[in-house]
């Protein structure tokens, strides 16, 4: 969840909550943790078959097939945007001068390797960084509190929360809609899946919620909102002297790697949707089809990120609530009927 909303959300929820941003991840967050109840309940019909199987099993084969190819463009297209968003990070802070293709090319190769080697290979790589990226990413952020300003926190409580709240719809989607994806990871884990997936967004929403806070008393508002990384940009003005040098180097490397965790999940569960509903004997073709199709996907997804902002304030939420909302509620809604059908039909035979 965190990959990619440090490069593209933070300035926009900024800009739009003022100095009461970091409040919002608040209520997105629990309605993150509704949606993915909601994920769960569907999935406790059907255990042990992921997101691409389940509408094969409740619509049959062939109406089901059309719903699970659905998710696969959903997550082809979600692994697009993502690479977009590593190339605009690195082009307009650290490599600016190298094309973006050298980084598409590059991260999918090393992410197309990890998914080939299986849903494990994803998994302890994930369990094995993730305390190399915490600790850092919040001392990094502490060494720069010597800017601190309370006072860029007032007027507290200012701004019109309810109307703060209903313009707030793209932060529903992105992230929280996109942990769809997670459903296909979902079958593997043995015990309590559906409380380690909403602890997960509860965590991920408090990250962001500090995260705001900290932008906001460093930057302040009107500085922060008019910057395109301001994670970047506090990391870049810390001062330690001369013995150690270029630390905002360090919160790159965070970025980078929470952008390659996401980059993974979308591209193996792109990869498992083919595979699990046509069922091939060879693997290797779909993995090299899906790496030249998201290359070329990622470098005209969009023209630059002045668009990519306009789509997720105005189509993002319809976009991802037709696959995280109305699909799993309409399967649902299919599931009840055909129970209670069979009921009927077995009241009415005996």
């Amino acid at each position: 969840m965190l990959g990619t909303t440090f490069f593209v959300l933070i300035q926009q929820l900024i800009e739009q909550g003022k100095q009461d941003a970091w409040l919002m991840p608040w209520w997105a967050g629990a309605f993150g943790m509704v949606v993915a109840l909601l994920w769960v309940l569907l999935h406790r019909h059907y255990p042990g078959k992921s997101l691409a199987q389940i509408p094969m099993a409740v619509l049959g084969r062939p109406l089901g097939i059309v719903i699970s190819i659905l998710y696969f463009l959903h997550f082809c297209l979600l692994t697009g945007w993502v690479l977009r968003n590593l190339s605009d990070f690195l082009n307009g802070t650290i490599m600016p001068e190298t094309p973006m293709s050298v980084f598409h090319t590059m991260f999918l190769f090393v992410a197309s390797y990890t998914v080939s080697q299986g849903v494990e290979s994803i998994a302890r790589m994930n369990q094995f960084v993730t305390p190399f990226l915490f600790f850092p990413f919040w001392f990094v952020l502490l060494l720069a509190t010597n800017d601190w300003d309370w006072g860029r926190f007032q007027p507290a409580l200012h701004t019109d929360i309810w109307k703060t709240m209903q313009g707030s719809h793209p932060f529903l989607a992105f992230p929280y809609m996109e942990c769809v994806v997670l459903m296909m990871l979902y079958p593997f884990v043995k015990k309590g899946a559906g409380r380690s997936l909403v602890l997960g967004i509860g965590t991920a929403s408090l990250s962001l919620s500090l995260t705001l806070f900290m932008i906001i008393g460093l930057l302040g508002v009107e500085r922060a909102s008019k910057l395109t990384f301001p994670v970047y940009t506090v990391v870049q003005e810390v001062s330690l002297g001369e013995m150690i040098v270029n630390v905002h180097s360090i919160i790159s490397v965070i970025l980078l790697i929470l952008i390659y965790i996401k980059l993974l999940v979308l591209l193996y569960g792109a990869y498992e949707s083919l595979n699990q509903v046509f069922r091939p004997e060879t693997k290797w073709p779909i993995l090299v089809a899906l790496y030249l199709l998201l290359i070329a996907l990622a470098s005209s997804i969009y023209e630059n990120p002045i668009q990519n902002g306009e789509w997720i304030s105005k189509y993002m939420f319809i976009y991802d609530g037709f696959f995280a909302l109305f699909i799993p509620g309409l399967l649902l809604v299919t599931i009840w009927i055909k129970k209670a059908f069979k009921k009927s039909r077995g009241v009415s035979g005996g």
